[in-house]
């Protein structure tokens, strides 16, 4: 490990630190693990960022000793690291104080999700944070000086009850287990609240599919295109790991495929994707939609075309059309293109067409198509 980036991690200023912790290396950084525990409680929330980052690259706890049990040791005990620079933190104020530790809880539950996955004895201990509210003030350490806009991390850096929630959907049974309180954020005012709710869910798969009348009644309700595409997405991973949906659920998803959002018309073709033979019931609607114009609802569609199997795959003609339109956006055409891949022989028929488009204007869809002809070469040999 370079001198340099040992001062850094030791500096005064957080953006140093920062830097320092982008530069370590996941190959040596069990010889800096109590530095990574004083970053991930850092003062300044930029520093507490990266140093999840860090943590997560390294991703086992076995690599990073004491780590672990510092962690647990802050979240039971509440008390934040100042960091470098001991005169700037002593000065601080006592709502910033307030966002501070509550960032660096955040920091903790994530940090343990990412190297203990499946521990019941950390799932009991961030499970409370899910009731703990806390405010969105931050220090002047968190706001750009050039720009004089705050920049802030992800929700769930920022607020413990969204860590815990993240965090629990990361370890396994053992957090999946609280998907009944997980759930009770749905009711959230917060509209990130409510998204990094649904996603939490999402990530327990068949362990969270009790809460699928949550899930649906949270949809009937929401008027925020973000918190509606997480419940959709939710929905969906529900219905794949059950292996099929109810016929509910993909009514719910139909319903939103007409939605004026495009994020959310979207989210809602994908979750069609998911849901199995039922959706052969929706699918003109899903048709409808391969010429909306969104580009990311074009490249949704084909995606769910691909994974509906047969009853999708029937409209690979559709999708090697939209592959050969050159009025296309050429990631939507690549897009196209991969999810012929992706249906087998159905796909593979239209092997003649893709091989023309290896002399396309596009150098994106020329490699999407010889991507696509080695694949189709690959079968004919298996």
């Amino acid at each position: 490990m370079p001198a340099d980036v040992a001062s850094l991690l030791q500096s005064e200023d957080p953006a140093a630190r920062s830097l320092g912790l982008e530069r370590l290396s996941p190959s040596v950084a069990a010889q800096y693990s109590e530095a990574l525990s004083k970053c991930l409680l850092d003062a300044d929330a930029l520093v507490r960022a990266s140093a999840l980052r860090a943590v997560e690259d390294v991703g086992a706890a076995a690599t990073l000793p004491g780590l672990v049990e510092q962690l647990e040791s802050f979240l039971k005990s509440g008390k934040t690291h100042a960091g470098g620079g001991s005169s700037s933190s002593s000065s601080s104020s006592s709502s910033s104080s307030s966002s501070s530790s509550s960032g660096a809880r955040c920091a903790a539950a994530l940090a343990l999700a990412a190297v203990s996955p499946g521990s019941e004895q950390h799932a009991a201990l961030i499970a409370p944070m899910l009731e703990e509210e806390s405010s969105e003030n931050f220090d002047s350490e968190d706001l750009s000086t050039i720009s004089c806009v705050a920049r802030r991390p992800k929700v769930s850096l920022r607020l413990p009850k969204c860590a815990a929630a993240e965090a629990l959907g990361k370890l396994g049974p053992a957090g999946a287990s609280y998907a009944p309180a997980v759930a009770k954020l749905l009711n959230d005012k917060s509209t990130e609240v409510r998204a990094i709710a649904a996603d939490a869910l999402a990530s327990m798969g068949l362990d969270a599919t009790t809460e699928e009348p949550a899930l649906l009644k949270a949809l009937q309700c929401e008027k925020q295109a973000k918190a509606t595409a997480a419940y959709l997405n939710a929905l969906a991973q529900g219905s794949r790991a059950k292996g099929v949906a109810s016929y509910e659920v993909v009514n719910a998803i139909a319903s939103s495929l007409s939605s004026p959002n495009p994020l959310v018309r979207a989210a809602a073709v994908a979750a069609m994707g998911g849901a199995g033979p039922q959706a052969s019931l929706h699918l003109p609607k899903l048709m409808k939609a391969l010429s909306d114009r969104s580009p990311q609802v074009k490249i949704a569609v084909v995606n769910a075309l691909a994974e509906l199997g047969p009853v999708g795959h029937v409209y690979a003609a559709d999708v090697a059309r939209l592959a050969h339109d050159e009025w296309q956006l050429p990631f939507v055409r690549c897009a196209a293109i991969d999810a012929l891949a992706n249906m087998g022989e159905r796909g593979a028929a239209f092997e003649e067409e893709i091989a023309e488009l290896v002399a396309d204007s596009s150098e994106e869809v020329q490699d999407a198509a010889s991507r696509f002809l080695q694949h189709a070469t690959m079968m004919l040999t298996n």
